[in-house]
């Protein structure tokens, strides 16, 4: 990997991270509790809020697991001792801080249900009251703390990689083409989110089949009709959802806004940093970081 890549990577998901904060931070329904759900009326402010956290934001997921597919898959010829080493390195860094997590998450909710002023806020089953299967299955499949979710996906996607590598050597474009597929209706593959089996098996693409492509820049040309298409794609979306029009048609409009985000984001970099007067060499300082 060359040190313009080294750095994309490191800023692309830098942004990434911003964008899955305004994501979470989407509010238009309200959960009060059990019984009492609020959906805000439909104006300028939740259309512009539908526009960011469930348009422009939801190109972060996908590129967090191409980079993740990318880096995984980046210099494996296919040996058994290659994938043990990758996924002892991935127990350090998912499989350990994952099960922390979760654990420290059931103990708070634990802690904070047993005061009797706050408990009827908390909409679900006391975690006092879970059975032992329950309490495993908060903590290794449904952790407290939900937006792990992206994190469990990412240990099994490790556990899959032998089957996954094989599978792109042989059907190459194919198997994205079929998940594409599979990702645009929605359908469940139960143990891992379609959308993180599908980038994540892009960026093992990518590095297998087309390194050339992810090395190249975006000219200017191709970055600015990426973004006009992913501006007006999304805008289309959030007013089709505004209107609540049909949520087959809003889905699928959504599918391809993501796709042509993802590319936008990508030539975005190029875009910006061809304009920057900082060199590439104060950049990398700055986020050397992330």
């Amino acid at each position: 990997m060359n040190n313009y890549l080294s750095l994309k990577l490191k800023v692309v998901s830098f942004f990434a991270i911003i964008l899955v904060v305004f994501l979470h931070s989407y509010n238009l329904i309200v959960k009060v509790n059990a019984d009492h759900v609020i959906s805000l009326n439909k104006g300028y402010g939740p259309f512009i809020q539908e526009l960011i956290s469930q348009g422009i934001t939801r190109v972060a997921v996908p590129i967090f697991f191409t980079i993740s597919g990318y880096l995984f898959f980046l210099g494996l010829k296919g040996s058994l001792p290659e994938f043990k080493k990758k996924m002892r390195k991935r127990v350090k860094t998912l499989v350990l801080p994952y099960l922390l997590w979760s654990i420290l998450g059931i103990l708070l909710y634990f802690v904070l249900q047993s005061l009797p002023v706050i408990q009827h806020y908390f909409t679900k089953k006391l975690i006092s009251e879970y059975s032992v299967i329950e309490l495993f299955e908060t903590i290794f499949l449904n952790p407290i703390p939900y937006q792990f979710w992206f994190i469990r996906d990412l240990i099994t996607l490790t556990i899959l990689s032998p089957i996954l590598f094989w599978l792109l050597r042989f059907f190459k474009i194919w198997l994205a083409l079929f998940l594409i597929v599979i990702w645009f209706y929605n359908l469940d593959f139960i143990i891992v989110a379609n959308e993180a089996l599908l980038f994540f098996v892009i960026g093992g693409y990518l590095v297998l089949h087309q390194q050339g492509w992810i090395l190249r820049h975006f000219s200017s040309k191709e970055t600015i009709i990426l973004s006009i298409s992913w501006i007006a794609i999304i805008s289309i979306k959030t007013t089709l959802v505004h209107f609540d029009f049909s949520i087959i048609a809003t889905n699928i409009i959504h599918k391809f806004g993501i796709l042509i985000g993802v590319l936008a984001a990508w030539g975005i970099y190029d875009f910006f940093v061809k304009r920057m007067e900082t060199k590439e060499s104060k950049l990398s300082i700055l986020f050397s970081f992330t």
